[in-house]
């Protein structure tokens, strides 16, 4: 359970808090400009409520896509190129010029190419190596939990400081908070508690409120300013500020690598004092605004906590000024209901609160798809020309070909255009050397390139040039790594985790593996553990054998078992040389929108074959549950 908390569900989470993270950051800009823009024709209380929209966006886990969010001005078309670079590197060899294995070439053919084998598999599983990834991913939960321990250290130490302090008995002072209470129609509890040795009264808990005021304000206060008080402190209760605070400070810590959102929360704070007052106005007289105005500039004389469990008269000379300027200016009726707040916010809502749609124009879109192809039909011709010229002059088969092309093809996608270019060149150098490397005698059937059939300068140019086109091939192989999330966007068929999982087992780790072609064909892998044995799901489109993961292993026609289950196709198999060792594959149809695919199960993860564990439990039975459960 642990191992897929930190390996599956917290990688997950970390994702998708960077994207929000980010979204939000331009939510706030907006928000920003708004405020500007509205300056003076929007009152406290709806500048406020521009902050809970920004809220809202943190707390989002999915919003629907929509063309006309404020987000479509960073998003790109990802119809053009059909891989999309990853951070995350490749463990696997991938299909690259600087391969050193046996390369096959037809009895016909004059040229070499490296291809060892029909096809190669690319695992997206991460390095042993700790990644860059990782560590960003480990740093931020570090300082997630030291903030966290800090917060709760510190209201900790506050709400044992507070729980110690006597309840408010004065007649003078609890009959003027009564009388505040029952002017507002409060019908929380909430009780008046000596502050100590916090000076600035305030409001302290969400859910038993009570409103802290210092023995020096009981003393220096007439009842008169006191109400004023009570009025402000009654207001951030009944508005729920304390647990809005809690909420936003708790995002903010999740948050807490964006000096964005921090800014963000400041300033929310500051509009919630101010649509605080704007609130507390509204049961004030208009001739005693200004005086409710000169109490607070008293009260803020003194230092305030900034605290999410405390509500109080906070702020700095900036916040003060437009303090008094909306006090100064206030009016009971703008706290009402605005027409253009609403339209403000609902407006700011729509433009925000969804995705943007991953498109560009037509025209743009079309473009980049035709310089994208120049420049792939380009390599080819330089390189290899067509399959024919390519069979002539270099005598590949039409397999080495496709191979050549397609990993070609990729590499446009995934390099710079400067990148591919310098690409190529070291490309037809890489090949100019290995065509020395191979016989030519056209009585083999098969022949290879060898590197001991270079001369020494040879092999010491071609490792250099291998060392140079390195950092191509890694980022055309990062651009191959892909998230079972994403790997959905390329697949024609739903992927599907198993609602049934054998007793004692959870889920280790999940990831992406492709065979190499124009469009990569994905494997999505699902292993499931429980200390010692191990099972794993292979998702994918219906394969020849020669991919398959269930025929790749049981080879023999005999221990192959076939029949239904359920109007499925079932292939259920034990190995030749260890029948503990089961396999069952079920090929689903196609269905609507969706292509046929096939779910193959495995009783051991096949990266890790000679050290497979059985367990007895792991049997035919338990297989067919797990098979029908991915159905559902």
């Amino acid at each position: 359970m642990i191992n897929t908390l930190i390996n599956v569900y917290l990688p997950h989470f970390f994702d998708w808090l960077i994207e929000t993270s980010l979204m939000a950051s331009i939510l706030v800009g907006f928000i920003l400009c708004i405020k500007v823009l509205f300056r003076n024709k929007l009152t406290p209380r709806w500048q406020y409520m521009l902050w809970i929209v920004l809220m809202i966006r943190l707390l989002l886990p999915w919003s629907p896509d929509s063309s006309y969010s404020i987000y479509s001005l960073l998003s790109y078309s990802s119809s053009v190129s059909e891989v999309i670079p990853k951070n995350m590197p490749a463990t696997e060899n991938i299909v690259n010029i600087e391969s050193d294995r046996k390369v096959e070439l037809e009895s016909n053919s004059k040229m070499v190419t490296k291809t060892s084998e029909p096809e190669v598999k690319v695992s997206s599983e991460k390095q042993t190596t700790f990644s860059l990834y990782k560590l960003a991913l480990y740093v931020w939960l570090a300082g997630v939990i030291i903030l966290a321990a800090i917060t709760f250290l510190t209201n900790r130490r506050l709400y044992s400081y507070i729980k110690k302090q006597p309840d408010i008995t004065d007649e003078q002072v609890t009959t003027v908070f009564n009388r505040c209470k029952q002017s507002m129609k409060m019908k929380k509890a909430v009780s008046l508690r000596l502050a100590g040795k916090i000076a600035s009264p305030t409001v302290f808990s969400f859910f038993r409120p009570k409103v802290l005021l210092s023995k020096k304000h009981m003393k220096v206060l007439n009842e008169q300013q006191l109400q004023y008080v009570f009025y402000h402190e009654l207001a951030h209760i009944k508005r729920n500020d304390v647990a809005v605070n809690w909420i936003m400070y708790s995002l903010i810590l999740l948050n807490w690598f964006n000096p964005i959102l921090w800014y963000a929360y400041f300033c929310m704070r500051e509009d919630q004092e101010l649509a605080c007052d704007a609130y507390a106005l509204t049961f004030i007289d208009k001739e005693e605004q200004i005086a409710y105005g000169h109490t607070i500039i008293t009260l803020l004389e003194h230092y305030s906590y900034q605290l999410p469990s405390l509500a109080n008269l906070s702020g700095n000379k900036r916040t003060l000024k437009r303090r008094i300027i909306m006090i100064k200016k206030f009016q009971k009726k703008s706290y009402r209901l605005s027409l253009l707040g609403v339209i403000v916010i609902v407006a700011i809502a729509s433009l925000s609160l969804f995705n943007a749609r991953a498109t560009e124009g037509k025209e743009k879109q079309k473009d980049k798809v035709e310089q994208s192809k120049d420049a792939f039909q380009h390599a080819v011709d330089m390189l290899f020309g067509t399959e024919e010229n390519a069979k002539k002059e270099y005598r590949y088969s039409a397999r080495v070909y496709e191979n050549k092309t397609d990993y070609l093809y990729l590499a446009e996608k995934a390099l710079t255009t400067d990148e591919f270019q310098q690409y190529i060149k070291l490309y037809k150098e890489i090949i100019n050397i290995q065509k020395k490397g191979a016989p030519r005698d056209s009585d083999y059937e098969s022949i290879f390139f060898r590197e001991e059939r270079l001369t020494e300068t040879d092999r010491e140019k071609l490792y250099a040039l291998y060392d140079q086109s390195k950092p191509f091939n890694d980022k055309v192989e990062e651009s191959l790594n892909y998230t079972v999330k994403e790997a959905q966007e390329h697949v024609d068929f739903q992927i599907k985790k198993p609602t049934y999982t054998i007793e004692g087992y959870d889920l280790k780790d999940e990831k992406v593996s492709c065979f190499i072609k124009r469009r990569p064909e994905l494997i999505i892998e699902l292993e499931y553990t429980n200390g010692k044995g191990n099972y794993t799901t292979y998702q994918s489109q219906v394969f020849g054998e020669s991919k398959d993961p269930f025929h790749g292993l049981f080879v023999v026609e005999e221990n192959i078992k076939q029949y239904e289950l359920e109007g499925n196709q079932i292939f259920y198999a034990t190995h030749h040389s260890d029948s503990n060792l089961q396999g069952m594959k079920m090929i689903v149809p196609a269905k609507g929108k969706n292509s046929a695919y096939q779910i193959v199960i495995i009783n051991h993860s096949l990266e890790n074959p000679g050290e497979a564990v059985f367990d007895k439990n792991v049997n035919k039975e338990e297989l067919e549950k797990i098979m029908l459960s991915m159905l559902k």
